[in-house]
């Protein structure tokens, strides 16, 4: 051990007792390390006989401890986590306005550790991994087994639904009614690339172009399924359907704050007609933002059977009619995220691959393109 390192670990008093001077002995601090040092250089028992007095001024910090073993920071930690390293107890220090914990070790436990030691704690380490591996491809290959047959007994079950809706009604109705399936797994695959990227930042930009791609997907699909004979179309309008920016200048802005109002939406409310023609401030209404076209594809061959899919006004006002040509509808919002419909349940991520979606809505699109009565559509 350094001079400087137990001139600091230890004090004064603490040398002295160890070296059995009384304070008759008139030696400065600098003068009882000196002899300290030298001592226990030459005697080993006195060494230990110190390293056991003083535990835990003479612990090993997590620095040093990877300097005396030769490891990495992750060794030992990982080291301290298995038990092979024994905390003698843990300190703090300030960082960031917090209080943060490290462990220090017993340095009579760290020198006794041998490289021979820490090679068969490395070994040990690298046979859990490789046992890992070789669990963790075992349980791949069954996972995919399972995932398989559930796929397998999911296309089964399908294609009983499709020959049923074609046997008991027609092979046209039957084509919509996939089209109208395979819409509504793209939009819950659109809800679902939308909460990757809300909690994704590497591969946000990714995501987000799957959902808008996904969105643009449905709402082609909803154009061609309004034209067909099971369609009923309504309109959507919540309580407050504008979208509304609104910028104060800097004389209304003192206004609203000397007045005390709740917000500037209160504020504009009562002083409209001076904010719109106040050249400073800007105002802007965007009629029915948040309104809704809402589609139902239903058939009296099958009553129990409704597929439903919403639209933005602003999307759909280019392709359908104008509300007030269509009757109105009530929905109650949901909590969350989306206020109309879900994204996807874990089993469905196996049954309904996005890749099998993609396959599938873009040959049900294309089948029902070429149905008789969609000339309206093309």
């Amino acid at each position: 051990m350094y001079t400087k390192f137990l001139a600091k670990a230890l004090s004064k008093q603490q040398v002295r007792a160890f070296l059995g001077y009384s304070h008759l002995q008139k030696l400065s601090k600098e003068q009882l390390v000196t002899q300290l040092v030298t001592l226990i250089d030459k005697n080993q028992d006195e060494k230990l006989r110190l390293l056991a007095m003083f535990p835990s001024e003479l612990a090993v910090g997590p620095a040093e401890l990877e300097n005396l073993l030769q490891c990495s920071a992750t060794e030992r930690k990982r080291w301290v986590k298995d038990g092979k390293l024994v905390v003698l107890e843990y300190r703090t220090f300030r960082k960031a306005g917090k209080d943060l914990r490290y462990p220090v070790h017993d340095r009579r436990v760290v020198i006794a550790i041998s490289q021979d030691e820490i090679a068969s704690w490395r070994q040990e380490y690298q046979d859990q991994i490789q046992q890992h591996r070789r669990l963790g491809v075992s349980l791949a290959v069954e996972r995919r087994k399972i995932n398989q047959q559930l796929r397998q007994q999911f296309q089964l079950a399908w294609q009983e639904t499709v020959t049923t809706w074609t046997i008991q009604a027609s092979l046209d109705l039957a084509q919509v009614l996939q089209l109208a399936y395979w819409t509504c797994w793209a939009s819950r695959w659109a809800k679902e690339n939308h909460l990757k990227g809300l909690h994704s930042s590497k591969h946000m930009a990714r995501y987000q172009a799957q959902r808008d791609a996904w969105y643009a997907r449905k709402n082609e699909a909803m154009q061609l399924l309004y034209h067909t004979p099971f369609a009923k179309l309504s309109f959507y309008r919540p309580e407050n359907p504008d979208k509304m920016v609104l910028s104060l200048c800097d004389e209304h802005y003192e206004e609203k704050i000397e007045g005390y109002y709740e917000d500037k939406w209160e504020f504009y409310e009562i002083h409209k007609a001076a904010i719109n023609a106040c050249p400073h401030c800007f105002v802007q209404i965007e009629r029915d933002y948040y309104a809704l076209y809402y589609l139902e594809i239903t058939t009296a061959h099958f009553p129990e059977l409704r597929f439903s899919f919403h639209m933005p006004y602003p999307i759909g006002k280019s392709h359908f009619p104008a509300p007030k040509k269509v009757p109105k509808v009530e929905h109650v919002e949901q909590d969350g995220v989306f206020r109309f419909g879900r994204t996807l349940f874990p089993l469905e991520k196996i049954t309904h691959r996005e890749s099998d979606v993609l396959a599938q809505f873009e040959q049900a699109l294309l089948a029902t393109l070429q149905l008789d009565f969609i000339h309206i559509a093309r």
